[in-house]
């Protein structure tokens, strides 16, 4: 395909769009000469702003709300792209691009009649079907099969500016020299989803006691309650909060120099995967069925693997729908000392 132009929308969010990055490698390998174009949200551009294999990045700001769908609409139309590959498959993304003499569009398959089964029944179909779980970058890369490309290789990718890398390299620099080996996302949008506070709290002490490692924080403005929850029952002495004054790049690149990242499953969890840093990721009421395991070969995921009412959901909860929490509650701080050998920590 000569000349060939490209469109690949993803309009959220962090993890989901750091896991389209095999595809957008494997386009641009296909297709050395093409024209490949993102389209995403402005708030997540930063994201891919800096891949060098794409060549445009399209923002959609949503507070313009219907009228910044139609001007992007007509944009899209006027472009003349070859083919569009809808990685999204929500409202917004079908209306984008769907209008008159549009060129073929791959869609993600979503596989919603089997993680309807899951969900509700906890009627597994995934290792049936497909032979292993579908991470969604795999998922992602069978969409593109038409254009050539294969899900042999998933390995993530996140490209930072020189900036940021300077920044996060002052930063950890400083932080190293006082034994900081460790940084943690407490964080992520779903109750169900996230390690209770109190355990963050109690790892970051034994961590020190055992250890002698202090723990850095991360995380956005959303985070900031659980942090300082964190912080009131660790005291200043044994960490530090940078959350909320990084920016998600500078947040990137400190990560990326850690020796060992701990999180809940996250955006950040995936960001940690792509620069594949020791780390420890915790599940409480998602599956790897649901296709959002970190793809790092030196991650390690914790899970209650027990319990019938696992996942209770596709993306988490605001509650635990039991009320006992027990996917979280019963993976305690002791049984994450016990992942973290000496090997853990890179150099």
């Amino acid at each position: 395909m000569k000349n060939a132009k490209f469109l690949i929308i993803r309009l959220s969010s962090i993890g989901d769009v750091i896991l389209t990055s095999p595809l957008v490698r494997q386009l641009r390998e296909r297709f050395p000469a093409a024209q490949i174009d993102f389209l995403i949200r402005r708030e997540y551009a930063d994201l891919v702003r800096y891949n060098p294999h794409l060549s445009n990045i399209l923002e959609l700001d949503v507070r313009g709300g219907r009228a910044e769908l139609k001007m992007m609409k007509t944009r899209l139309r006027e472009a003349g792209y070859n083919a569009i590959l809808d990685l999204h498959g929500n409202f917004r993304s079908v209306f984008l691009r769907s209008f008159p003499n549009r060129p073929p569009v791959y869609k993600i398959r979503k596989n919603q009649f089997p993680r309807f089964l899951l969900v509700k029944f906890k009627i597994n179909l995934y290792r049936r079907l497909y032979g292993h779980p579908l991470s969604a970058a795999e998922k992602y890369l069978r969409a593109a099969a038409p254009l050539g490309l294969s899900p042999g290789d998933l390995r993530t990718e996140l490209h930072l500016p020189a900036e940021a890398e300077k920044k996060g390299e002052a930063v950890w620099q400083e932080l190293s020299r006082k034994n900081f080996r460790v940084v943690m996302a407490p964080g992520a949008r779903h109750f169900t989803k996230r390690w209770p506070a109190p355990y963050y709290a109690e790892l970051i002490r034994a961590l020190y006691e055992k250890r002698g490692w202090r723990t850095l924080l991360v995380g956005g403005p959303d985070e900031l309650q659980t942090i300082k929850e964190i912080q009131r029952r660790t005291g200043n002495e044994i960490q530090q909060s940078r959350a909320g004054e990084l920016s998600l790049l500078e947040t990137f690149a400190v990560m990326r120099r850690a020796p060992l990242f701990i999180s809940n499953d996250s955006g950040l969890m995936h960001a940690a995967a792509a620069f594949r840093i020791p780390q420890i990721a915790i599940f409480g009421s998602t599956v790897q069925e649901l296709g959002f395991f970190p793809l790092n070969p030196n991650a390690r995921v914790l899970e209650n693997t027990g319990l019938g009412c696992r996942p209770c959901s596709h993306i988490g909860r605001a509650s635990c729908p039991k009320g006992h929490f027990k996917c979280m509650r019963e993976i305690t701080p002791a049984r994450v000392m016990e992942e973290i050998g000496e090997d853990a920590l890179k150099e």
